[in-house]
């Protein structure tokens, strides 16, 4: 019954010892995984590949084998492969059929034991050992097996032999794991030339083409391949024309697709696996517009707890964890768990989506709820989530912030009006703090013409004032006075007197932009008082308050512009916790104090500035706040300290771009030069420019008394963004 055995060895290899499939010779790519498994069989027998349907586990395996058996000579007894096919239903080799098989190619008598899987284990297992004891090393490859049971009966009991295992299933064998990921960019690409053949030169001919389709197909060899062999069918079709067809992505899954080989039947065989409750939340993920979901959404999706079952559908690969508590699909997974969706009713679907969509309504505009005045003053529901945590609010906005764009840009496409409004409403506050100005100003362009379809006049207003906003700060000035004078007249008609000094407040900064100061001076100091009168430290009224400094330090009132600015930093500080615009703030009142002859406590504000623009990257504001700060330090009599300062202010604002800012840094390094009788190296680095010397602060020449001198002194106003 197997548990006494005589084994006598075959002299030489037998056939059932080479049975490795034929060497692909268009393999590709992978060498560090090649290298990491022939590494990792110097530390321990067995080594483990999984990974997602189609991903080249069973090609690395086999060509891990080859090298391993013939190139390098690592296993003189030969190679046993078995090929389970576990998740195959038609196809699948049990773990009895798979050690009969074995046993009987090795010439074993297992007649009395054929069925009895027990016994067939430990006779094969007696096979290995005598193997041992002969010193003829065997490597056992179990490709595709389903379960750490399955594959345990086929592997050695000792060290002596290795051991290569894979699966699509995250298995825990005591030995190595490697999570095979798709192909890089070149591998890819590669693997079309190779499978194309030598005298195809389509992939030389047209590179950009060529890494176009690899993308397309999520650098997965079984698409790669299946592409390149629907290329070869046709040597005259042109690989642009066919990448053009693979970007239709709904099309994609049936394109990829030759014969019987289909990319679609890879992940089927995997979906037909999953229990019902984790083959309803595979589809349902696939409602999420962004690029991942976080355990906290996936939950709302699915209207139930999902923990448990998002971990075992990351363990089947076809979704990942690119990190803890967000989960992913590769691309062309997505496109079938879409289709899979399909399958579902229409209600259902409806209410899912709806759930999603509620979920990032109502968490983004609490955690951005100290951002924007216009949510704030809105918002009659509980607060409890970031209320006591602003900083909470912010980390979780910059975690969403792909599904929350791209749920308010469907929701646009779609034509689901109050969604399309209210959502980047919410948002505006967040995309302002982070400037992310494209995204801004298309979300509330849609909001607009929603709000208009919807025929609710203060919704419409609140997505033009912030429209207005949106646009200023791309410099669009005319446009955006236009959106917050319409602004204006929708608050007025619906008697909203908070949002209307709001939008008079943006109006304000419109005119500051324009170089119209006496009248921006006018409205923000009456917006300023309506606002701490209905708010305080609101977001608009630290806005209005900065804006109100630059109109004042451009007017020559500088007294007044370092009153204002010094409390508009103190708002950004707190609660809003605006790091740029704080900076902004703390420029304009170092300024001001300049001007009013203290360089010492314009260092203050000055350093302040300095900092928060270094850690953001904002070279044009470093550049503007540098060039201030090396004339409060001259002042102080640092004239090396000046010569530094300056010289890094022109390096930030060649590297920011700004010519404008660069010449007036170059100005003033070349008057400390002048004024150091450094003459060489001022004509050196300005010798077509007249030198002028360098007045003392709150002394500004008559050039700077006129509007166009106080506009070249202070030219960081018009361009600090």
């Amino acid at each position: 019954m197997g548990q006494r055995v005589t084994v006598t060895l075959p002299p030489e290899i037998t056939p059932a010892l080479r049975g490795l499939p034929r060497r692909d010779r268009t393999f590709s790519g992978r060498r560090e995984e090649l290298s990491t498994i022939a590494g990792e069989w110097e530390r321990g027998p067995v080594v483990t590949i999984v990974g997602m349907p189609g991903v080249g586990k069973t090609a690395l395996a086999v060509e891990a084998a080859w090298r391993a058996w013939k190139d390098e000579g690592r296993f003189p007894g030969g190679v046993l492969f078995f090929e389970l096919h576990s998740y195959d239903n038609r196809n699948r080799v049990s773990t009895r059929q798979a050690l009969a098989q074995s046993l009987t190619a090795l010439a074993v008598p297992i007649e009395t034991v054929r069925d009895d899987e027990q016994a067939l284990t430990r006779l094969y297992r007696s096979v290995l050992a005598a193997y041992a004891e002969r010193n003829r090393r065997l490597l056992v490859v179990v490709d595709d097996t389903s379960g750490e049971d399955e594959a345990e009966a086929l592997l050695p009991a000792d060290d002596y032999h290795a051991a290569l295992v894979t699966s699509r299933r995250k298995l825990v064998l005591g030995g190595a794991r490697m999570v095979l990921r798709p192909l890089d960019t070149d591998g890819a690409v590669e693997l079309v030339r190779r499978e194309l053949g030598a005298d195809d030169a389509r992939v030389d001919g047209d590179r950009a083409s060529a890494e176009r389709i690899a993308d397309l197909c999520g650098h997965l060899p079984l698409a790669v391949r299946i592409s390149a062999a629907l290329l070869a069918d046709f040597p005259v079709r042109p690989l642009a024309e066919f990448a053009a067809q693979l970007a239709e992505a709904h099309r994609r899954l049936d394109t990829l697709s030759r014969d019987e080989r289909t990319v679609r039947a890879a992940f089927d065989l995997s979906y037909q696996r999953l229990r019902p409750d984790q083959a309803r939340l595979f589809r349902l993920l696939a409602l999420n517009p962004g690029p991942d979901v976080s355990t906290e959404a996936a939950g709302r999706l699915a209207n139930a707890a999902v923990d448990r079952l998002l971990e075992s559908l990351a363990r089947t690969h076809l979704i990942e964890a690119p990190r803890w508590g967000r989960w992913t699909f590769h691309d062309l997974v997505r496109l079938y768990a879409e289709e899979r969706a399909s399958a579902d009713t229409d209600e259902e679907l409806r209410a899912a989506q709806g759930r999603l969509n509620s979920y990032y309504l109502e968490t983004a505009a609490d955690a951005a709820l100290h951002l924007n005045d216009l949510v704030r003053m809105s918002n009659d529901g509980p607060l409890t989530r970031f209320l006591t945590n602003p900083g909470a609010g912010i980390a979780w906005l910059d975690e969403e912030y792909a599904n929350l764009v791209a749920t308010a840009v469907r929701a646009q496409e779609e034509g689901h009006d109050a969604l399309s409004v209210v959502l980047p409403v919410a948002l505006s506050g967040y995309l302002r703090l982070r400037r992310v100005l494209p995204q801004w100003t298309g979300l509330l362009e849609g909001a607009v013409s929603a709000g208009q379809s919807l025929g609710d006049v203060e919704l419409t207003g609140i997505a033009l004032d912030l429209l207005g906003l949106a646009l200023q700060e791309q410099g669009r000035l005319v446009e955006a006075a236009v959106a917050t004078r319409q602004a204006v007249k929708c608050f007025r008609q619906v008697d909203e007197d908070f949002r209307e000094n709001v939008a008079w407040s943006h109006l304000g900064t419109v005119l500051v932009r324009q170089g119209r100061y006496e009248e921006a001076v006018e409205i923000l100091r009456v917006a300023v008082d309506r606002l701490e009168r209905q708010g305080g430290r609101m977001t608009s009224r630290a806005h209005a308050l900065k804006d109100l400094g630059d109109a004042l330090l451009r007017l020559g009132r500088f007294e007044e512009a370092e009153e204002f600015s010094r409390e508009a930093a103190n708002c950004f500080w707190q609660p809003v916790g605006d790091e740029i615009s704080e900076a902004e703030a703390c420029l304009c009142q170092g300024s001001a104090l300049l001007a009013l002859g203290a360089p010492a406590l314009a260092l203050i504000p000055l350093h302040r500035a300095s900092e928060h623009f270094r850690k953001h990257e904002n070279l044009a504001g470093l550049a503007s706040t540098l060039k201030v700060y090396g004339r409060a330090v001259w002042a102080l009599g640092h004239r090396d300290r000046a010569v530094d300062v300056l010289r890094e202010a022109v390096e930030c604002a060649a590297e920011a771009g700004d010519d404008g800012l660069r010449s007036e840094a170059v100005d003033e390094l070349v008057s400390v030069y002048t004024m150091l009788g450094r003459t060489e190296e001022a004509a050196r680095l300005a010798p077509a420019q007249g030198v002028r010397a360098l007045p003392s602060p709150g002394t500004p020449s008559a050039a700077a008394a006129s509007d166009g001198g106080r506009r070249r002194r202070f030219g960081w106003l018009s361009r600090r963004r």
